[in-house]
């Protein structure tokens, strides 16, 4: 009888949770996410769930993300660590776990890849990784997803770090010691393959080393990371064109961070990073007809005058020293920094049709240098019991070098050097405790100098245009103000304002120069204002839900359109208007659900003082749709599913040909779902994911937009990852 009441009883219960599974996953699937895609089943007390835990630092001073007044998404190490068995890739990361910015474009290029419309200042722990001189558009992809600890995403116009954040900033963190150990460290090894070995090919394989520690004052962390995708293959099993492919890649990282305590109160810490990926392939692009039939790759030779394509290496290094109450109430953190780029484009055959560097073939590059020096001091001004004050003031300085070159030795864009100064300061009160105000201001004092050069001809037919060089002073002053309220958990509202420039690819300009003179050259920087309105709210521990509406404006645009072939600037004054909504629920212990939609359009004005013309889709991506489910049915296992959804955009018109102009094709809708399942140990992590996994067939976003045959290429089919994570 004893036991035939235990079962009653436990039917009883389980009745009790289906039905409150139920009603719980029902809400959270109404509702819209803000931390997408990846918490870690295991461990239920996720920093995404207690706001009052999520502290950043991109703002210049530490303070909780609902209390920035500013949508702030943070993509945290368990979020990388369970991402990276399916997909360890930057460009994907970021596409799939931030809500504004655009998928990545499946290749090594993230041109495409916006943050609300417009490009980010990418940082690696406070070092800017875009070259205003010349863009690389490989920004994004300079760090190795096995040395970030967490992103920061700071979204809206800013000029907190000075030239480029007219979207955004994105601030990557590295990884650092944080156990008290003398010795410890990680083994993570992982297998690829394509649909579960079907076509015998497109195996991959990653190894990454981790050691760290504590000894005495010193503390250190060294990790190394080494992998080889497989040749790409579509849903259809075809190879994908190798064309700025990330198939047949190798990769390498080495990280080394160390830091020594002085003091209790004073800290020097040292932090480098080595990031090459080229591409080794036997593959050759063939065929691709827009609307009709992908470019793929088959096995034949490259032209001999070819090298391979890709980022030679990526160098970044700081030197920071921190003290705590240097004077009263006030910390210091001054540090040098020091960093250096050399990638290579693909490979270009001469093209009577469209030819370029004087009727040749060739391989572009850019190579760029960065030197600069922060000093910020923190200081906390405590007026009484219900208002004080923190202020962030300093002074940055950037030296930047940059070129263009041809591999063969000649200039597609001269050596550019800038000189950039900036004083700023950043101030936030806080009244009655919980009404925040932050007011702040940057002036960047901005030198280019620019060489005399000759302008690297198309064709040998065109009149040779000598340009006489000079110097481009760029003055700015940038204003932010925001408030936000923080006193019902349930309803945190904020407002901003906030401005922010940037040169923006000032080598694009300079290369197709029509002038001889430097200031007949249309070399203006974007300025954008940006205000937003938007509210976090946190019901009872258990549901978190953000929204935010925004609206950027620009008198000089920064969008791209397509002049002869060849990329330029479209100087028309535009504007950027957008909503984005999360949610995240911890429906029961084990079982955690979300989802975010963003949704943004781009207008330009035309001659006529009209809002009546659309903004490419390089810069203004389809609506974006991102769920997922974390479960763990036992313990020390965890299970998830992740469903991504773009919307369709198709603002444009072909010509009488049926031809679309380069970046207004069609981009249709695309659904995705990915699957990783595991078990937790002791000392062992054991996982198989799956991505793609209904093995869609489908062409990316960005081949669909750019509207080139060679270009119009699949994305990968179904792709599955087995991987070994070893602690000790």
């Amino acid at each position: 009888h004893l036991s035939i009441r235990r079962q009653r009883q436990m039917c009883i219960r389980d009745r009790y949770y289906m039905k409150k599974e139920t009603i719980y996953l029902s809400l959270a699937m109404l509702a819209i996410t803000n931390i997408p895609c990846n918490a870690q089943s295991e461990e239920i007390k996720d920093s995404t769930l207690h706001l009052e835990e999520v502290t950043i630092s991109t703002t210049r001073m530490p303070e909780i993300k609902q209390n920035a007044a500013a949508t702030v998404t943070i993509i945290d190490q368990k979020q990388i660590a369970e991402m990276s068995k399916s997909a360890p890739d930057i460009t994907h990361l970021l596409g799939m776990l931030t809500p504004g910015m655009a998928l990545s474009s499946n290749t090594t290029s993230s041109r495409a890849q916006s943050l609300r419309g417009r490009s980010a200042l990418i940082l690696i722990d406070g070092i800017p990784q875009s070259t205003p001189l010349r863009s690389t558009d490989r920004d994004i992809r300079t760090i190795d997803i096995a040395a970030i600890d967490h992103i920061e995403v700071v979204k809206g116009s800013t000029a907190l770090y000075g030239n480029g954040a007219i979207g955004g900033l994105i601030n990557i963190i590295t990884k650092k010691n944080t156990t008290n150990r003398s010795v410890a460290g990680e083994t993570t090894l992982s297998g690829s393959t394509y649909n579960f070995f079907r076509h015998g090919k497109g195996q991959g394989y990653r190894i990454n080393q981790q050691v760290y520690g504590r000894l005495g004052q010193f503390d250190y962390l060294v990790n190394g990371a080494f992998g080889r995708t497989g040749s790409a293959i579509d849903g259809d099993g075809k190879f994908i064109s190798p064309r700025y492919g990330l198939g047949d890649t190798y990769t390498t990282n080495v990280l080394v961070n160390l830091g020594y305590s002085l003091s209790p109160k004073n800290r020097i810490e040292l932090m480098y990073n080595f990031y090459r990926s080229l591409q080794d392939t036997k593959l050759i692009p063939f065929g691709g007809k827009y609307l009709q039939s992908p470019s793929i790759g088959i096995i034949g030779n490259k032209d001999p005058q070819a090298v391979d394509e890709g980022t030679r290496y990526n160098h970044n290094a700081y030197l920071k020293f921190t003290s705590k109450d240097i004077f009263k109430h006030t910390d210091l953190e001054a540090s040098v920094y020091g960093s250096g780029i050399y990638t290579i484009f693909d490979f270009r055959k001469a093209n009577p049709a469209q030819p370029r560097w004087e009727e040749t073939s060739g391989q572009s590059a850019v190579k760029d240098r960065k030197f600069g020096f922060r000093t910020q001091f923190n200081t906390r001004l405590i007026f009484s019991e219900n208002a004080f004050a923190h202020l962030a003031y300093g002074y940055d300085y950037l030296y930047n070098k940059t070129s263009q070159p041809l591999v063969d030795g000649r200039y597609w864009v001269p050596w550019l050097t800038s000189n950039n100064h900036a004083p700023f300061i950043q101030v936030k009160t806080t009244l009655w405790q919980h009404l925040n105000v932050k007011l702040g201001g940057r002036y960047d004092f901005i030198n280019v100098n620019v060489p005399d050069y000759d302008v690297l001809r198309n064709k040998l037919s065109d009149p040779q245009v000598q340009v006489k060089g000079g110097k481009l002073k760029y003055n700015n002053m940038s204003f932010n103000v925001g408030l936000s309220y923080n006193k019902y958990r349930a309803f945190q509202p904020f407002v901003a304002y906030s401005q922010g420039f940037s040169i923006f690819d000032l080598g694009r300009t300079l290369r197709a120069a029509k002038a001889d003179v430097l200031s007949k050259i249309s070399t203006e920087p974007v300025k954008t204002n940006n205000y937003e309105v938007g509210v976090y709210s946190d019901i009872n521990h258990w549901l978190q839900l953000n929204g935010s509406v925004f609206y950027t404006y620009s008198k000089l645009g920064s969008d791209l359109k397509i002049e002869n072939g060849f990329w330029v600037v479209n100087r028309t004054p535009q504007k950027v208007y957008g909503v984005e909504l999360s949610a995240d629920a911890q429906i029961l212990r084990n079982l955690k659900a979300g989802a975010n939609f963003s949704w943004f359009e781009g207008k330009l004005k035309s001659a006529t003082g009209d809002w009546d013309t659309y903004m490419s889709n390089i810069s203004i991506p389809a609506a974006k749709l991102a769920m997922y489910v974390n479960y763990a049915p036992v313990k020390n296992t965890y299970l998830q599913l992740q469903y991504m959804h773009t919307g369709k955009r198709d603002r444009f018109t072909p010509n009488a040909s049926g031809v679309y102009k380069e970046g207004e094709g069609i981009v249709n809708r695309i659904n995705l779902l990915n699957l990783t399942a595991g078990v937790k140990m002791k000392a062992c992590d054991l996982s198989l994911a799956v991505s793609n996994l209904l093995n869609y067939t489908y062409y990316t976003p960005a081949s669909m937009m750019m509207a080139r045959n060679a270009e119009y290429a699949h994305a990968d089919g179904r792709k599955i990852t087995l991987t070994a994570v070893f602690k000790y």
